[in-house]
């Protein structure tokens, strides 16, 4: 019997086109893009969430790491979400899809 859990990946890109260019690559996920806060950074943040094989999560962030960078981003890893104690993809992109 295989384990799943809803897993959130970070990254930043330079630019919007690389970001939506990686998130394309990323068809199998739910993508968010985030514009830069000039206040913070000048990187555009990219979220793609989905639920993983807990036996697989190492190779996933390997791949999604190797996509992020080929596009020209910075991947700033990983996390899975719980809320009240269930799992839910990030609360980022659960949020905006509620609104």
């Amino acid at each position: 019997m295989s384990s799943t859990i809803p897993y959130t990946h970070w990254a930043y890109f330079p630019d919007r086109t690389s970001a939506e260019e990686c998130a394309r690559e990323l068809a199998d996920y739910v993508t968010r893009i985030s514009e830069p806060d000039p206040e913070v950074t000048s990187q555009w943040r990219l979220l793609a969430a989905r639920d993983v094989e807990v036996a697989g999560l190492e190779q996933r962030h390997r791949e999604v790491e190797a996509i992020v960078t080929q596009h020209g981003g910075e991947y700033d890893g990983g996390e899975a979400t719980y809320e009240s104690g269930h799992p839910v993809a990030d609360p980022a992109i659960v949020q905006r899809d509620e609104d």
